[in-house]
């Protein structure tokens, strides 16, 4: 069994198993010393290699859109933002940071490398997915590191480091904070999202929306990832939770979009839902 990427623990229990598309089972384990959750056994580079091809950004009907490149995505994705930025703390962080240096980690095609570029900022990403990079790229004139982020390495520091819903696909969360750590200018911020284990995901188990197997590697609760980031030397600034597990759909009903609407706002009034968001400053 491989050890804990957290603790370096080889003692699980076992959660339950889901296949992947290909049919593979694997185990979804939580870790009995330090509680991270995390896909076992961990699949071969090659096997994450099929799930990133092309077709992993131009079929998401996960988020209900068949094109992550469309307009349509681009869009969402901003509304998102914009409303994350602004729960953790992003909109005063960026008046003391005029002209700031950021990198997006795990920027697909780079439509917040293009959003922060518009805000002002010397914005970079670094993706692993050759055709997503392509398309930033070619079509958004980005700067995009199309390699590993564990091996990438900047000639300067930056001002401002996010990864949306990337850490969870990282071989090793550990090892990409503790880089990121050494990446941040003293006073930079740090802004992460993921899924969040929690209360919906032990409610729903092997049909909660993002048990995506296999190329979600880890779940972390807030408390195993504030956790981790303070061993490292982060100090929380802001966080927020969201999604009830309603997904944005093509042609939502009435009943459905209101339904959605309620579930979303109970969840974050509540602090529960699947997804979350947090802003991180180093502790210098």
């Amino acid at each position: 069994m491989e050890l804990c990427d957290r603790c370096s623990s080889s003692s699980y229990r076992m959660l339950f198993e889901k296949a992947s598309s290909t049919g593979t089972m694997y185990g979804i384990y939580r870790c009995n010393h330090c509680h991270l959750v995390q896909t076992l056994p961990r699949p071969s580079d090659a096997e994450l290699e099929k799930c990133y091809g092309a077709h992993y950004f131009e079929n998401r009907t996960d988020r209900g859109y068949d094109n992550y490149f469309s307009e349509t995505m681009r869009q969402n994705l901003e509304r998102v933002w914009n409303l994350n930025l602004r729960d953790v703390g992003f909109m005063e962080f960026e008046r003391s940071r005029p002209a700031g240096r950021s990198l997006d980690v795990g920027c697909a095609s780079g439509f917040f490398v293009d959003y922060l570029r518009r805000r002002g900022w010397n914005a970079e990403g670094i993706e692993l997915s050759k055709s997503a990079a392509q398309f930033g790229i070619e079509e958004l004139g980005l700067t995009i590191h199309v390699q590993d982020f564990l091996k990438f390495e900047p000639t300067q520091k930056y001002d401002l480091v996010t990864l949306w819903a990337s850490i969870e696909h990282l071989r090793s969360p550990r090892q990409a904070l503790q880089k990121l750590h050494t990446m941040l200018k003293p006073g930079g911020m740090f802004i992460l999202s993921t899924c969040r284990w929690g209360l919906l995901s032990r409610c729903l188990g092997p049909s909660w929306r993002f048990l995506n197997v296999p190329e979600h590697l880890y779940y972390f609760s807030p408390a195993v990832l504030e956790a981790l980031a303070n061993e490292i030397g982060f100090l929380r600034s802001g966080f927020i939770t969201y999604g009830s597990g309603f997904t944005t759909r093509k042609n939502m009903g009435w009943l459905y979009r209101s339904s959605k609407s309620l579930a979303d706002r109970a969840v974050k009034l509540l602090g529960q839902g699947d997804m979350m968001v947090y802003s991180y400053k180093r502790a210098d």
